[in-house]
């Protein structure tokens, strides 16, 4: 029996993605939607949280947990562990808010409009565009932006949490300054969201133009990544070195030589419209508001003793 939630679901996974899903993340098209059930019934029974159930956000769940109803579980736990504990980064995200909007407008945060050969989109990020200690673009207003823009990445196109993301960082200006920003505390909280507590695949970490803050800034982001993500980060002196992983027909004009002739993205005020545009779209909003609303929460003090699974802050999750 189809549950009511699921009727309106409808299967927009390319070729590529469809493939895949099913030989990299147990998806199975004829039982997926009972995968969702069995996930959402496990989540209405819990008197201790609330929390979506609607099937969008389910199939990225499983499929971050390679479809394995204890790992979603503990990823949901996750989830609203962070929330509950840490709702200045991940609750209530409104795209127009200015402090948000400002990442994108200064061109620190850019989601390039196409998609690698395995179907990744690329997040382009230039943190060295942004004063160090500016309270208007902070750290955890960076964080906000990103996870943000993710949600509505991942509502527009089904794809995406199949495929995931790519993370390029162009290092140019950066400073130990920026890096210390937030502390260390911050830092850790903000690399646990990331990596455990939402359902994003993030498939790569590429580091260009550090120059002489290299080495700092390796032992800084492998402080806090796992190190399954610590085996996925590549650093680049020049662009050459990019664009045999990433095709410049990928880039925007900025990141491109002066008599470069082929394809691109176009220029970055042209991206960085679009993304505008789509954020300031109101039914956007309204559905990423939705779906950080501070109603999704776990209360610690209502979970049943002998519960499935233990009562931690984080729990690392051994999936991709």
């Amino acid at each position: 029996m189809v549950d009511p939630e699921d009727v309106e679901y409808r299967c927009t996974l390319n070729e590529y993605s469809l493939k895949k899903a099913q030989t990299e993340l147990n998806e199975d098209p004829k039982e997926r939607l009972g995968a969702v059930q069995a996930l959402r019934k496990w989540i209405r029974d819990q008197s201790h949280f609330t929390c979506r159930t609607d099937t969008k956000f389910l199939m990225a769940v499983l499929r971050r947990a390679k479809f394995s109803q204890l790992v979603a579980r503990e990823l949901i736990q996750n989830i609203l562990t962070a929330r509950t504990n840490h709702p200045e980064y991940m609750v209530n995200i409104d795209l127009q808010d200015p402090n948000i909007l400002a990442f994108v407008d200064k061109g620190v945060l850019i989601h390039l409009p196409k998609v690698d050969k395995e179907g990744r989109k690329i997040l382009l990020l230039r943190r060295g565009l942004r004063k160090a200690n500016d309270p208007k673009m902070s750290p955890i207003n960076e964080v906000r932006c990103s996870l943000g823009l993710f949600e509505m990445y991942r509502d527009e196109d089904e794809n995406h949490s199949v495929n995931g993301i790519i993370l390029v960082f162009d290092c140019t200006d950066l400073s130990i300054n920026h890096l210390n920003e937030g502390g260390m505390e911050h830092n850790k909280k903000m690399s646990r969201i990331y990596q455990d507590c939402n359902p994003e695949r993030v498939k790569a970490f590429h580091f260009y133009n550090a120059g002489p803050i290299l080495e700092f800034l390796m032992g800084f982001v492998k402080t806090f990544l796992k190190k399954k993500n610590q085996e996925r980060i590549q650093t680049h002196d020049t662009m050459e070195s990019l664009y045999k992983v990433i095709p410049m027909e990928l880039w925007p004009t900025e990141y491109l030589p002066d008599d470069y002739k082929g394809p691109s993205v176009g220029p970055i005020a042209t991206i960085t419209a679009n993304m505008k545009k789509r954020m300031m779209d109101n039914e956007a909003r309204k559905r990423v508001l939705e779906y950080t609303s501070d109603r999704y929460r776990i209360d610690e003090s209502k979970r049943p003793s002998g519960g499935d699974i233990p009562n931690e802050s984080f729990r690392k999750l051994n999936v991709d």
